[in-house]
């Protein structure tokens, strides 16, 4: 990559255009937020799987872009903080507060444990640029108010102020006041954060350093996805049940990631009859062929002997069969309704009943075959001699009973009576054929097709039980005399029990041609291609979930393809070129000395990579392969860290704010005093806020901004409505003479009050109390200006330079202190008086007058000691 003027995140931002979008995604995580966490990782997975076809991501990438890098306000155009106001959701910190900064020096801000201080420390975290911002929790006793955080920040553009802004945490910083940089202990821990090793990684020559981290572990969740799908493989793929050779097998066999299964569904919709088909394969192939082709012959002959008894049954039960018969039912009734209209003409005067009617004729009948046979054999019939007797009554025969016997006659041998016994005898002989006869139900054929189909099997039966129904309903119409509705013909299964006939026949042809080896393998070929057909029943859920596992492994494949770190070494590579310069060392080594001095001698060395991203180490000039995280001390390598933080800040365009929080935290004595120095010189050039609870690096911090550069001094502390209650200057411990004379005069008038509301309990409390204080005053005028601050408690040196204004102390000055400090030691509680004595307390005017004592004190001192100097 060519040498170009961008910053190192501008070329980092340029050469995201061309990466996968999970991998810009990542990018903005990782300028905003530092090294990702396992939430981010399975977000950053999820979001390679939708690069690569994965429709059921919902989650939307978010590349990096330019409004993501710090701001950048120029030569010029510092941001510098005015104050934060109205703080909202931020752990326990108080409403109304406002916390005011130095807009052109340095600002401290102290504050025991708990006092606040981590709660605007994290709003400026999140709200400016800090390498791990981490992450702000409301107020732990009010659960419910989820609300984000918020707040008022003041500001200003190369010294102007502008209106606030009204902050509210979005997970990333603010972009005007992403210009101001934080550094806290995590900060330090990204260059000193190897367990053997202590790493220089500049701000923006770690983020490829965290994306190819990013990529690791991306890559080692789609590995473990990988072998999780790789683990789950049906075991029915590794030894499979179908044969390779049948279509479903070929199918199964070469199932891939974009393989489809229509076709697969289409063999798995199997017939009943394929079923069947399978079934009689499996069992007749086990038998001797030419015996099962005998049994299929047999089988195929029942069925013939079932389709004519189908057609006969059509025959007998048919239409045409029940209509002759009714016909001749209904000629029977005619002709005989004819002729007993004339018997009824003929025999209208006999006496008797149903003369004519069948029991008549039935009796005229045997009368006549008597007479024939027995009687007269040589006569006629009826008697129409005088003197032959009737063949019924036995007895002679009158005139009118021959004439009547003659007309009986007449009429039997009459046309319409012959016609009638004629119809009759037709119907009788009818009947007697249509009961002989009879539509057989129970067939075996029935049954061995309902084997295989049972559909055909019960149309059978429904066929032939609907013929015998329509015959018995006819015959008894026919008895009855009474034409009835009969059911109507199914459609006939001839033509299926034929075609299933030939089918037998072919089959029969087929197992007998299977004797020879030629004839078996195609036998045994349908056998095995209707049994993987049937085996899909289970198999075909399988291969849709085996094709399914392949397209998932051939996504992760895809994915894994874009774990590749080569091109992040480049660009880690290009980035080094362009911002561990000679120039960027020499400085580091300057921020070394002026915060260690000689104690640390260490540089910058190129000690290979990780993933491919270079690495730079700090190590000793002494010996280069010393551990020199065994070597350093904790302070020591705090030292470096803060170092490498001013060196990268040295490579920016603008001199925008500086915060600290707790910089000194992990520090021991030997390097505060440096620490401080440092941060009050690049206060002369740069706002510096400094947040801590070290009272000792407050005065460091104090004593090197003396007449240098503007100070601020604020405290934070707890009261009843939360942390972080705002009171400008510091608490009286960590406060300078001057600055608790002048709390002192402002508590004397607030008592002054009391005196002249006569409340003189309340008075004498506030004398005492104050009078405790101006004898603490007194120590501390005689530790920091009497001896000017040559020795101090706590310190870890002298300050030897000073010693000249020590000798300013005059006798008088002593008689001054003493007496001073009597007078307070008389008025505080640390004695229990006498009971005989309880004399007034000073009246406020001797109480000002005592405290104007230790300024003029003081005052006075100074002059002298300045005089010396």
């Amino acid at each position: 990559m060519a040498a170009t003027t961008k910053s190192a995140l501008e070329i980092i931002l340029e050469w995201s255009q061309s990466r996968p979008e999970w991998q810009r995604d990542a990018l903005r995580r990782i300028v905003a937020g530092g090294a990702l966490g396992e939430s981010d990782i399975q977000e950053l997975v999820a979001l390679c799987k939708k690069e690569h076809g994965d429709d059921t991501v919902q989650l939307a990438a978010k590349p990096l872009t330019k409004t993501d890098l710090p701001a950048n306000p120029g030569t010029g155009a510092a941001i510098t903080l005015a104050s934060i106001a109205g703080v909202e959701g931020v752990n326990q910190l108080a409403p109304n507060q406002e916390l005011p900064f130095e807009p052109k020096g340095l600002t401290i801000i102290y504050g025991d444990n708990g006092a606040g201080k981590s709660g605007y420390a994290r709003v400026l975290k999140r709200a400016c640029r800090a390498r791990f911002p981490g992450e702000i929790m409301p107020d732990a006793y009010h659960a419910l108010n989820r609300k984000p955080a918020t707040a008022a920040i003041g500001y200003a553009r190369g010294g102007s102020a502008k209106p606030a802004i009204q902050w509210v945490d979005d997970g990333k910083p603010q972009p005007v006041l992403s210009a101001v940089n934080v550094f806290d202990r995590e900060s330090g821990a990204v260059h000193v954060r190897e367990k053997n090793a202590v790493a220089f990684r500049p701000f923006g020559l770690d983020i490829p350093d965290d994306l190819a981290a990013a990529c690791q572990a991306v890559k080692t969740a789609l590995g473990a996805e990988q072998a999780a799908l790789e683990s789950a493989r049906d075991a029915v793929f590794s030894k499979p049940t179908w044969k390779p050779g049948t279509e479903v097998g070929k199918i199964l066999s070469a199932l891939s990631a974009t393989t489809k299964l229509d076709r697969l569904e289409e063999l798995a919709k199997v017939s009943h009859a394929e079923r069947e088909r399978h079934r009689q394969l499996a069992e007749d192939l086990a038998k001797d062929p030419v015996r099962a082709s005998s049994e299929q012959t047999l089988y195929a002959d029942e069925l013939h002997a079932l389709a004519a008894l189908l057609t006969e049954a059509g025959t007998l039960g048919g239409d045409g069969a029940i209509e002759a018969l009714w016909n001749l039912s209904a000629a029977v009734a005619s002709k005989r309704a004819a002729a007993t209209v004339v018997a009824d003409g003929a025999f209208a005067a006999s006496a008797l009943p149903g003369v004519g009617g069948d029991a008549w004729r039935n009796l005229w009948e045997s009368a006549r075959r008597y007479s024939a046979e027995a009687a007269y054999p040589t006569g006629h019939f009826p008697p129409c001699d005088q003197m032959e007797a009737c063949v019924l009554c036995q007895q002679p025969l009158s005139d009118e009973a021959r004439a009547r016997m003659a007309r009986f006659e007449a009429y039997v041998r009459s046309d319409v009576e012959q016609q009638a016994q004629d119809a009759e005898a037709a119907l009788t002989a009818a009947l007697k054929d249509f009961d002989r006869k009879r539509i057989r139900i129970r067939t075996e054929a029935r049954r061995r097709i309902a084997l295989g189909d049972h559909d055909l099997a019960r149309d059978v039966l429904r066929y032939l039980a609907t013929a015998r129904c329509r015959r018995a309903l006819c015959r008894r119409a026919v008895a009855e005399a009474e034409k009835s509705v009969l059911p109507p013909m199914p459609a006939s299964p001839v033509t299926r029990i034929q075609e299933l006939e030939a089918q037998a026949r072919t089959y029969a042809a087929e197992l007998l041609s299977a004797a020879d080896l030629e004839g078996r393998a195609r036998l045994e070929a349908e056998r095995d291609a209707l049994a993987d057909r049937l085996a899909l029943e289970t198999l075909l859920d399988k291969a849709k979930d085996e094709v399914e596992r392949l397209k998932a492994l051939k996504l992760l494949a895809a994915c894994a393809k874009d774990t590749s770190t080569t091109a992040i070494t480049h660009l880690g590579n290009a980035i080094a070129d362009e911002v561990v310069t000679p120039r960027i060392r020499d400085r580091f080594q300057e921020e070394i000395v002026r915060l260690a001095a000689a104690r640390v001698r260490v540089e910058i060395v190129r000690a290979g990579g990780k993933y491919g991203s270079p690495v730079y180490q700090v190590k000793l000039f002494a010996n280069k392969d010393a551990p020199v995280h065994m070597v350093l001390s904790e302070g020591e390598q705090t030292c470096v860290a803060l170092a490498a933080f001013i060196t990268e800040l040295a490579t920016a365009s603008h001199q925008s704010a500086l915060v600290f929080d707790d910089p000194v935290s992990s520090l021991d004595h030997l390097w505060r005093g440096k620490v401080a120095e440092r941060l009050v010189d690049e206060a002369k050039v740069r706002q510096v806020i400094v947040f801590t609870h070290d009272l000792v690096f407050v005065n460091d911090l104090k004593d090197g901004a003396d007449g240098n550069v503007p100070v601020k001094l604020v405290s934070l502390s707890r009261g009843p409505s939360g942390a972080g209650i705002v009171t400008l200057d510091l608490p009286w411990v960590a406060a300078s003479v001057q600055d608790r004379v002048d709390k002192m005069e402002k508590d004397a008038r607030a008592a002054r009050t009391l005196y002249d509301n006569n409340d003189d309990a309340g008075y004498r409390d506030a004398v005492h109390r104050i009078y405790s204080n101006l004898r603490r005053t007194w120590e501390r005028a005689l530790e920091d200006v009497a001896f000017g601050g040559v020795i101090q408690r706590h310190r870890d040196y002298i300050n030897a330079k000073n010693l000249r204004r020590a000798t300013a102390f005059e006798d008088k000055d002593y008689q001054t202190f003493s007496a001073g400090f009597q007078k307070c030691s008389d008025w505080i509680d640390g004695h229990d008086g006498s009971r005989g004595r309880n004399a007034a307390p000073p009246t406020p005017n001797d109480l000002l007058a005592d405290i104007k004592a230790v300024r003029d004190w003081v005052d006075d001192l100074k002059k002298r000691q300045k005089a010396l100097a």
